[in-house]
């Protein structure tokens, strides 16, 4: 159970003088997206990255598309995208991210196999080309949950996935980097597996720390199916909490974050003393059946991190205090022992008259 600690403050403040409820949001930003599709390949010591990944919605007039490099010194992610929505979704997690224009050439047999090549210019001006060839088959086989960001941490699950092909490489500028036989799952001469993916049904969560802050622009005055509070960020995004369902002080909450559209999080929360617990996070696309989705429970200070129905891919302990919250990571063993500190996020409330007997 995750304490929200805002929560005590401001129904010490805010309530007794206006008689609304202070909103159940969680007090640390995580980045959640699904995506349809996924490449990613790990590059050799010719480049100052070890990674390069490419995310693909090809829902809409315009598909969409988020390019990520990973520095070889920082372990950061540089992020480029060819929609600005994104760009800024990008820069809110705390990371570096870059307009540019993009070009995505697909194969005539797409998802089957083939040859994709990717190509943008980088925020130095270098022209950057990326050609995966796919090697396998798409399979469930190649699901599961595999090493990805340390600053910040990002945990990702992928449904269905095949491997790198002969031939797939990273060019930045003039240096070339050609993906290396994937040696733990090879089995020549019958089976050759370049170190690289693309991957179907993938969701992503991003440990960042950048600070969330909202002012409340409405609240109700008791806890009940349906009541709704909206919220407004600095930038004039909005976000809206709704109970959709009420067993005592135990709710089940909708959270609509315009930031992050096409997003959603069920929260089960209870109201006790004066402040909000959290049980458990559910992170899905919007419309996105039980199968999809991430979701984090919470058991007094320890926490676990589930995808689609019983898949657990992180656990540990969260600490918490009015500042920041603190994800300590049991495993993977990639991230063990490392803290994620993610600052808290802040709710004010905006003045409202104060409630008399003759209204």
């Amino acid at each position: 159970m995750l304490k929200v600690l805002t929560a005590s403050f401001l129904l010490g403040s805010a309530v007794s003088m206006y008689a609304q409820l202070p909103a159940p949001i969680a007090p640390q930003q995580i980045v959640y997206r699904h995506w349809p599709e996924q490449f990613v390949q790990w590059i050799g010591p010719e480049l100052p990255y070890t990674m390069v990944e490419l995310y693909v919605d090809p829902a809409g007039t315009t598909p969409l598309y988020d390019a990520v490099l990973t520095e070889r010194a920082t372990g950061k992610r540089v992020h480029y995208s060819n929609q600005q929505q994104m760009v800024d979704i990008d820069q809110r997690s705390g990371a570096a991210a870059y307009l540019t224009t993009m070009q995505l050439d697909w194969p005539a047999n797409a998802g089957n196999g083939g040859t994709y090549l990717l190509r943008f210019v980088d925020h130095a001006g270098q022209p950057v080309s990326w050609q995966f060839v796919q090697g396998s088959d798409m399979s469930e086989r190649g699901g599961g949950s595999s090493p990805a960001g340390l600053e910040p941490p990002v945990l990702m699950y992928r449904q269905r996935s095949a491997v790198a092909g002969e031939g797939s490489a990273l060019k930045i500028g003039n240096t070339v980097s050609v993906a290396d036989v994937w040696t733990e799952i090879s089995q020549p001469p019958y089976f050759v597996a370049y170190h690289g993916a693309h991957s179907e049904n993938v969701e992503i969560a991003v440990f960042a720390n950048a600070k969330q802050q909202w002012t409340t622009t409405s609240a109700p005055p008791t806890l009940a199916v349906g009541a709704q509070w909206k919220l407004q960020a600095q930038d004039g995004v909005g976000c809206t909490l709704l109970v959709q369902d009420l067993a005592g002080d135990h709710a089940t909450i909708l959270e609509t974050d315009d930031h992050l559209a096409g997003r959603t999080i069920t929260i089960e929360a209870s109201w006790s003393n004066g402040a909000w617990s959290i049980d458990k996070m559910r992170y899905a696309a919007l419309g996105a059946d039980t199968s999809q989705g991430l979701t984090i429970s919470f058991a007094q200070s320890k926490f676990e991190v589930v995808a689609g129905r019983k898949t657990r891919i992180a656990a540990g302990t969260v600490h918490a205090d009015p500042a920041r919250v603190g994800w300590e990571f049991k495993d993977p063993q990639w991230l063990k022992g490392k803290t994620a500190w993610v600052d808290s996020a802040t709710v004010s409330q905006k003045p409202a008259p104060p409630q008399t007997a003759s209204n």
